[in-house]
């Protein structure tokens, strides 16, 4: 055993000891109540109903020089409960209250009810490793990607030890899937720093330029060495978020591996999910591949339901920004959302909850909204895309008869040279054309690199279009859309009187043909390879906001 390790504890220890450490079902209810009480801002009576210790009685009881053991029930996995660190606050460091959700009597019940569900089904979810977990106590963030590792494994019936890079997308698309200039230069100074120093340089580099004005930050040492970085709307500590991740993946114990390119996602990740949480208003998420597998739908199991709900319930908004777009048949849009909508139904949740879901189609054509009925329908334009000059001029397209007409040529345009680079690359094609975009689907099976070829060479052929447009990959087909998610978002937020740094946008597709990839310049982001890790990291910021707002 190395120097400083814990000691496990050994079969012959007092078993009194060990079966306090087991919660029952009424402790769970209590936890249940004791968070939503700190939801709903009673923090007095919270600490009185819950069993876990203050945020400050916690520290006060780590011991010197370590991290101390965070608390909680045993089964480890206590979305949003006050027992973990608010990430990001040094010791010592005054806590600012914000203003905590305010709701009703019976909605506080109803919220206690699923609360405590979903306490049990976490606790059924973490069977396969909560031994592990009790024989080694961890920080959540570790807890939860224990949990998603074992869901990759079983998920794709590995026969071998699970993997951060294990995504079925990843391990499909390979290196194409794997391109930032950001995470690139990170895992390029592994080459010659270790690991915790390469991402302390980062963060230091990082830091030093937002405290730049934005006109002056391409002068910044971290620009000069990453021309092509995008826009950072938080200081990101990825020291710390380093120092949580690596008690799962001890990356800075490993002498021979160096940290790869998912790993180091995934810890910039962490940073980012505890940096947005403090002020965070609006969280956006990509439909295909981030919210559900590429080409389903939104089932009553998903596991992210109960995340959009808990964030909903503790003031934030909702959207999802998808390419799908169905002009006029809001019930096309219903049946991709189908089990997330009944969810919303079976809850009762109250009109101030369900005001706070939007859906935002064909990239930025098309805002949807929960009426009463919990079904979705179409926002007027004249409320949200033409209530203003700014608004107006994004969507000049839209505008007239004129904006139409060059729609329609720059679609023929599109579809023109869709079709016959699909004919050069022997691609028997399917074409799709809809009021706002137009796309190929192949036939039969067909390899990612041809379709990746197809979306630069679409990308390129239109360069010199005056429409704004996205061509990207989407993984199964090639499509071109009028407009793109940065219009979108830059739409909704100003829609709904939030700005970048209040929003965070969850994708799979930053890469130079994704269609996520504009949003960085809009709000703070996150890109995630899999539903299980949007699950993985909605998680830990419900657990932040919770903490950082209430306590």
């Amino acid at each position: 055993m190395r120097a400083g390790q814990r000691q496990p504890p050994s079969r012959g220890d007092d078993p009194g000891t060990k079966k306090k450490k087991k919660p029952a079902a009424a402790r769970r209810e209590r936890d249940a109540l004791g968070e939503v009480l700190r939801v709903m801002g009673d923090s007095a009576t919270a600490r009185a109903s819950s069993v876990e210790a203050p945020l400050d009685e916690e520290r006060a009881d780590k011991p010197a020089g370590g991290r101390g053991a965070r608390r909680g029930t045993a089964d480890g996995n206590n979305d949003g409960d006050g027992g973990s660190d608010a990430f990001g606050m040094e010791d010592g460091e005054k806590k600012t209250p914000t203003p905590a959700y305010d709701a009703s009597g019976a909605e506080k019940e109803r919220v206690v009810k699923r609360a405590t569900e979903r306490k049990s089904s976490d606790v059924e979810r973490s069977q396969d490793w909560s031994e592990a977990a009790q024989a080694r106590e961890v920080g959540r963030a570790a807890q939860y990607m224990r949990d998603l590792i074992s869901r990759q494994v079983k998920s794709n019936n590995l026969s071998r030890a699970g993997s951060l890079a294990d995504s079925t997308v990843l391990r499909r698309k390979g290196r194409l899937k794997e391109q930032d200039p950001f995470i690139e230069f990170i895992v390029d100074l592994f080459k010659t720093h270790e690991t915790e120093e390469a991402l302390a340089k980062a963060e230091k580099w990082l830091d030093a330029a937002i405290a730049m004005p934005p006109t002056k930050r391409r002068f910044a040492n971290i620009y000069r060495q990453v021309p092509k970085l995008g826009y950072f709307f938080h200081a990101l500590p990825l020291s710390k978020a380093l120092a949580e991740y690596d008690e799962f993946c001890a990356l800075t114990k490993r002498k021979y591996v160096r940290p790869n390119f998912a790993e180091v996602r995934h810890i910039i990740n962490i940073a980012q999910v505890h940096a947005s949480a403090r002020e965070v208003k609006l969280v956006t998420f990509d439909a295909d591949g981030t919210l559900y597998a590429d080409g389903k739908h939104f089932e009553e199991d998903n596991q992210m339901i109960d995340k959009i709900i808990q964030l909903m319930e503790v003031g934030v908004h909702v959207a999802i920004v998808t390419a799908a777009g169905y002009p006029g048949d809001a019930k096309k849009f219903e049946q991709r959302l189908r089990g997330l909508l009944d969810s919303f139904k079976s809850a009762r949740l109250s009109a101030d909850v369900r005001k706070r879901f939007h859906v935002m189609g064909g990239e930025c054509n098309y805002l949807l909204e929960v009426n009463d009925e919990y079904e979705l329908e179409f926002v007027p334009n004249e409320k949200w895309r033409d209530v203003d000059s700014m608004t107006r001029e994004m969507y000049w397209f839209a505008q007239s008869e004129e904006g139409r007409k060059k729609v329609d040529a720059f679609l023929d345009r599109a579809e023109k040279f869709l079709t016959d680079e699909a004919e050069h690359l022997q691609i028997d094609v399917d074409v799709m054309r809809k009021e706002y975009a137009v796309g190929v689907l192949p036939r039969s099976g067909t390899v990612y690199e041809n379709l990746e070829e197809i979306s630069i060479g679409a990308m390129i052929e239109l360069s010199d279009a005056e429409v704004p447009y996205c061509a990207f990959n989407g993984g199964n087909d090639v499509f071109v859309d009028v407009g793109n998610k940065n219009i979108g978002l830059v739409t909704l937020m100003k829609f709904l009187g939030y700005e970048g740094h209040q929003t965070l946008h969850v994708g799979d597709r930053f890469t130079s043909t994704g269609n996520d990839t504009k949003v960085r310049d809009a709000c703070s982001i996150l890109w995630v390879a899999s539903p299980d890790e949007t699950t993985f990291f909605m998680r830990l910021l419900y657990r932040d906001i919770v903490n950082m707002r209430v306590l």
